[in-house]
């Protein structure tokens, strides 16, 4: 590290604390994709940068969402001054409906994160929550924390970046971003006012590790626009599309390939037609009264060459609009032979095989299906590596913190900044507390509460040991032994086992009568006052069942003594 750097003093007019050490505190997003939320900490006061959610996986049955544990912010509420939120994707705002039904702070956003989180509250039935605009190089105060917005490029109107000055330096939290020179708006990443900060001295930066293992330079999102004009140029037939619901710029450039090409556009999907209307009402999307087609049209209603369905299932979800079709349950579309499908999104890590089977039933009903793998239909908005060394060589900071990733992420991403001359750099994770303190960085042995917590489509918790025990009788099946045993101590009959999901009929009657058997020799082996022990002999019997399905199945089920007392 230069030696000027080392001597450079932040600019705060903040009165800083005696003693007081600033500490960084993420609660999700760092060690894992999505659930993004990031606290900052300098003595009594906090700040918070987004409050993201994830989608669950095949693990979590029966759950819709899961967020992170806020237990930490609950616990001290008098910390929290604001909540800043960098864009409105759902891994950075989805759980914001769960932070401030319980902390009333003001959260800033730019105008279509904030009509996003609009959608959202209101969805949930919660008002009086205190919005507040919040645009590039605008300043807020919030407690000792001094942020102002900084433009980033990424895949959703209104993205920001973030300079924090505290009383202990200046930092800069990038949010999600890229370096695109010809971004669809004309807004690009303000590296003018990233390197001021740099020239000006910045204590630590938290940057963007999405895409830290892709090598080289990311391509504009204004070459998927291009792209698309010239494959609906060669199609006949419908064309389909689906991306995410909240890129509006892909939306746009869907919009006025389409208008080239005199194809109405059906809008198809919950999140994308209420997605679509809000950035249609704050003026980022524009589709003409030309493409739309009447109130009560279907598809079916035009020539298949004068058609285009944008719809939501870019990763598959079972629900979604697309994945209802490539079954034939979609109540307006049914895919048909000459149907091109454009996938316009890259599968999120864990959603292969969802999406491979969407595309597979695609097939299957005639459709030919485009995607990133075959075609040029999707760019990524997260910042390659060239880029992230771009950023790391405009802000020159003293520490470096990779926020956003899993933990291969991360460490790619630090010796990335070792790379380019930034040496301090340390991975934490989710729960670990960085601390810094004049000029040192060191990271605390104790963790805070974190976690997910597992939300259901009525909105309401659902506990970690449910969803475990879903996964455990998906996986492994269940056995009920039932043993009726009687005031004096004896057995009154053979007990009675029912299993599900452990064993096929071809097995089950000679596996039950052994099973039944051992019973049958351990009961009587025990004594009259053991078996009055209904907590006794239940251990008994369940550890019996668990050795002997685990020796002779290698299956684990979850096991479920009763004792009927006669």
């Amino acid at each position: 590290m230069p030696e000027d750097l080392d001597n450079r003093q932040p600019t705060t007019d903040n009165a800083a604390p005696p003693g007081a050490a600033l500490r960084i505190i993420p609660l999700g997003g760092l060690g894992e994709i999505g659930m993004n939320l990031m606290v900052y900490e300098y003595g009594e006061d906090a700040i918070i940068v987004d409050c993201g959610m994830m989608f669950p996986d095949a693990a979590t049955l029966g759950v819709d969402v899961i967020v992170p544990d806020m237990t930490y912010l609950f616990d001290r509420p008098e910390r929290v001054k604001a909540v800043f939120l960098t864009h409105g994707h759902e891994d950075h705002i989805g759980a914001v409906p769960f932070l401030v039904e319980q902390l009333h702070v003001p959260v800033y956003g730019m105008p279509l994160t904030l009509g996003f989180v609009r959608d959202k509250l209101e969805e949930f039935g919660i008002e009086d929550v205190d919005l507040r605009p919040f645009m590039p190089r605008d300043v807020v105060e919030a407690g000792v924390f001094r942020v102002e917005g900084i433009q980033v490029t990424h895949s959703i109107v209104d993205a920001l970046g973030l300079a924090i000055r505290t009383p202990a330096g200046t930092l800069i939290h990038t949010g999600d971003f890229k370096i695109d020179h010809t971004p669809v708006d004309g807004k690009r990443t303000d590296l003018a006012r990233l390197a001021a900060y740099g020239e000006e001295g910045v204590l630590a930066l938290m940057s963007d590790s999405t895409n830290a293992l892709v090598p080289g330079h990311g391509p504009s999102e204004k070459s998927v626009g291009n792209s698309l004009v010239n494959i609906f140029a060669n199609l006949t037939g419908r064309i389909i599309v689906t991306t995410f619901a909240s890129h509006i710029h892909r939306v746009q450039q869907i919009v006025d390939a389409a208008r080239k090409h005199k194809r109405k556009v059906f809008l198809i999907g919950r999140s994308l037609v209420d997605n679509a209307e809000t950035a249609e009402r704050l003026g980022y999307l524009r589709i003409p009264r030309e493409q739309r087609p009447g109130a009560n049209a279907k598809p079916s209603d035009y020539a298949n060459h004068e058609v285009l369905i944008l719809t939501t299932g870019t990763q598959g979800e079972p629900s979604s609009a697309l994945s209802r079709m490539a079954i034939g349950e979609h109540k307006s579309v049914e895919i048909q032979k000459g149907d091109v499908v454009i996938l316009s999104a890259r599968t999120i890590p864990g959603n292969e095989r969802a999406v491979s089977h969407v595309i597979d039933n695609l097939y299957r009903r005639g459709a030919e299906v485009l995607n990133w793998e075959n075609a040029s239909v999707h760019v990524s908005g997260h910042a390659c590596e060239e880029e992230l060394k771009l950023m790391l060589n405009v802000t020159r900071p003293k520490f470096f913190i990779p926020i956003h990733g899993t933990l291969r992420h991360l460490i790619h991403h630090a010796r990335l900044a070792k790379s380019v001359g930034v040496p301090h750099g340390i991975v934490i994770t989710n729960g670990q507390v960085a601390e810094i303190a004049g000029d040192e960085i060191r990271v605390l042995e104790e963790r805070v509460p974190y976690g997910k917590v597992f939300i259901d489509s009525e909105a309401e918790e659902v506990p970690e040991v449910v969803v475990r025990d879903r996964k455990h009788l998906a996986e492994d099946g269940f056995v009920i032994v039932v043993v009726a045993i009687d005031s004096n101590g004896l057995v009154g009959r053979e007990p009675e086992i029912i299993t599900r999901g452990l064993l096929h009929v071809d097995e089950s009657q000679d596996i039950l009568a052994e099973v039944r058997a051992q019973l049958v020799q351990m009961l009587h082996a025990c004594g009259p006052d053991e078996l009055r022990d209904s907590d006794l002999v239940q251990e008994k019997m369940r550890a019996l069942l668990k050795r002997y399905f685990r020796k002779s199945m290698g299956r684990r089920p979850m096991i479920l003594p009763v004792i009927w007392e006669m």
